[in-house]
């Protein structure tokens, strides 16, 4: 389905459909808190006179760190070139002996990898719960139509203005007594860039 996207997104939604049901039944639908204290998530820090919790700023440095090191791996090593010129130009990749398909199969891979740490870290600080992964699919379209497609940059910069927003329109959201401000945050982003500027902040014309 590499040459179909829209049927690689029924793909998607289907198969985490299946996947979602085969949890529930599994193991049900109660959701998990963390009980067990470590240093990190039981210290607090101040900022600006407000008292925030360690781990908040532990997921924000693990977050950067994962940026730039997804960044490096891109610009600066042989796969990071193949797979950037995998994207670019497939059939001159693959006159070159490359297997470009297992390419992109190990990036899905790397990108299933990346989510399930980044659900791994967020479970002490949200808990664990069947829609974990739906809660943020929304915002996770966003960020790749905010940031452009095929711009890595776009989308790690797209992420942070997402993130600020969200934390804006909740804290707005609280003040006027209207909190499903915050959750169709992600939705008025991808409306204005669409209607402003289609191809993202900073995504090419082809």
């Amino acid at each position: 389905l590499y040459d179909r996207p829209l049927f690689q997104l029924v793909l998607t939604f289907g198969v985490s459909i299946v996947m979602l049901e085969g949890i529930r039944s599994i193991w049900s639908t109660t959701p998990y808190a963390w009980t067990e204290g470590f240093s990190v998530r039981n210290a607090d820090f101040v900022f600006l006179g407000q008292s925030f919790g360690a781990y908040r700023l532990f997921v924000i440095v693990v977050g950067l760190l994962l940026m730039i090191g997804i960044a490096l791996l891109l610009r600066y090593t042989r796969i990071g070139i193949i797979i950037r010129a995998g994207v670019e130009d497939p059939e001159m990749v693959s006159a070159l002996g490359i297997n470009v398909r297992a390419v992109f199969t190990l990036v899905f891979t790397l990108g299933c990898a990346v989510a399930a740490f980044g659900g791994a870290v967020a479970a002490p600080f949200l808990g664990a719960t069947i829609s974990m992964g739906s809660t943020y699919l929304l915002s996770a379209i966003a960020v790749i139509v905010l940031g452009g497609l095929g711009s890595y940059e776009g989308t790690a910069i797209g992420s942070i203005l997402l993130g600020l927003s969200l934390s804006t329109m909740q804290q707005f959201g609280i003040n006027i007594n209207l909190p499903v401000l915050a959750s169709i945050t992600p939705m008025l982003l991808l409306v204005i860039v669409l209607l402003v500027r289609p191809r993202g902040l900073f995504g090419e014309e082809r």
